[in-house]
């Protein structure tokens, strides 16, 4: 079940009902949600004019060089990487809003997974908090593109938040397959093998 599978997604947290105060709940709801608005709070920082891809270029084309060295990979490979560094810098720009905003989203199902204490099924339950985060991650990422439009070096961009959803909804699904896979797992019966049951029958009775 759900509530069996890793430990981020314990429902320790989840003591507080829904007829404590909110008062009561500060410390229960700052538990579930400074996660999440810390790394919100990276989005900030990253969505800056100082870290915009003019800026990041020649860090990432160094820090590439230096691993390149370092691993005896060979001088041609770090020909073709000055060659085609700007195609390769928009990728891996790219390849950072896909996997950091399917972490976030990640974040966001945990915080939901504990606030949310409805009394439908685990199933419904998780389902809600998938879509839940999906949509957070929406929200965040529109956000995010919408300040960067103002900048001067920096774009907003549609195509991005796509992205940035795309990230959200395959580690979304990865996460519901895994913790299904953790639920029928746990949840299958215990079989015994034809060589077991029969020694069991051969017990004797005691009287």
């Amino acid at each position: 079940m759900i509530s069996s599978a890793p430990s981020f997604l314990s429902d320790s947290y989840a003591g507080a009902g829904t007829h404590r105060t909110i008062k009561a709940n500060q410390p229960f709801l700052v538990q579930a949600w400074l996660p999440a608005l810390l790394f919100s709070g990276l989005f900030v920082l990253e969505s800056t004019a100082a870290l915009g891809s003019d800026h990041t270029s020649k860090p990432l084309h160094n820090f590439l060089h230096l691993i390149l060295d370092s691993s005896g990979l060979g001088q041609s490979l770090s020909q073709r990487i000055d060659h085609d560094w700007s195609h390769l810098h928009h990728i891996l720009r790219k390849a950072g809003h896909f996997f950091a905003y399917g972490v976030f989203s990640l974040i966001c199902f945990r915080s939901f997974w504990i606030t949310l204490r409805t009394k439908t099924s685990r199933l419904h339950r998780s389902l809600g908090c998938h879509a839940l985060a999906v949509a957070a991650t929406i929200l965040v990422a529109s956000a995010d593109e919408l300040h960067q439009s103002f900048l001067p070096n920096r774009t907003g961009s549609i195509s991005d938040v796509l992205l940035d959803t795309a990230g959200a909804l395959a580690l979304q699904l990865s996460l519901f397959l895994i913790l299904h896979a953790t639920r029928s797992r746990r949840t299958q019966p215990l079989r015994l093998s034809p060589s077991h049951r029969n020694s069991q029958s051969e017990l004797p009775i005691a009287a």
